[in-house]
């Protein structure tokens, strides 16, 4: 798609978040069953749910904007669903594994955040208030997702990762 105005780079954008959502929801609802913690499995599997209610997000999104429904292939999802992957292979199930796995979840809010925050600015400017709110409410929930992950990192994982031999 070519990209000649911000509505253009909305869509595109659009279609990146999207197949990172799937890809992120697919992959958080097999990395759950690899954590060690109890909390840290939760979370992943709300990860798992929110990227569906993300993705499904986007799709009205789409819609609202009068167009058909775009995935562009997001080879950044897969890089970090390999990452984590490696991360699973290359520790042993415990809170060194856990804390491994948070650092691959807090990049995955974080990619977020920028993708939504940028989204919801596009929204604005072109005047497509019901997506603003929307992407904003994405926003806002990454970065809450965020904050979770790195709450039970710091109170949790990572003392009990240090201690562990």
């Amino acid at each position: 798609m070519a990209m000649n105005n911000i509505s253009d780079l909305m869509l595109t954008g659009m279609s990146y978040v999207l197949d990172f959502e799937e890809k992120i929801g697919k992959a958080a609802k097999e990395v759950s069953s690899q954590a060690s913690s109890p909390q840290l499995k939760e979370l992943f599997e709300k990860t798992a749910t929110k990227s569906q209610e993300y993705a499904q997000t986007i799709e009205k999104a789409f819609g609202h904007l009068g167009q058909k429904i775009e995935r562009n292939d997001n080879s950044l999802a897969e890089a970090m669903v390999g990452e984590m992957r490696n991360m699973i292979e290359h520790t042993s199930a415990g809170p060194v594994r856990d804390a491994a796995l948070i650092v691959a979840a807090n990049q995955q809010q974080q990619y977020r955040v920028a993708s939504y925050g940028s989204l919801a600015t596009y929204a604005d400017l072109i005047g497509k208030k019901e997506a603003v709110g929307a992407m904003q409410a994405a926003l806002e929930d990454s970065k809450t997702g965020d904050k979770k992950f790195t709450e039970l990192a710091q109170r949790e994982i990572n003392p009990q990762a240090a201690k562990a031999a």
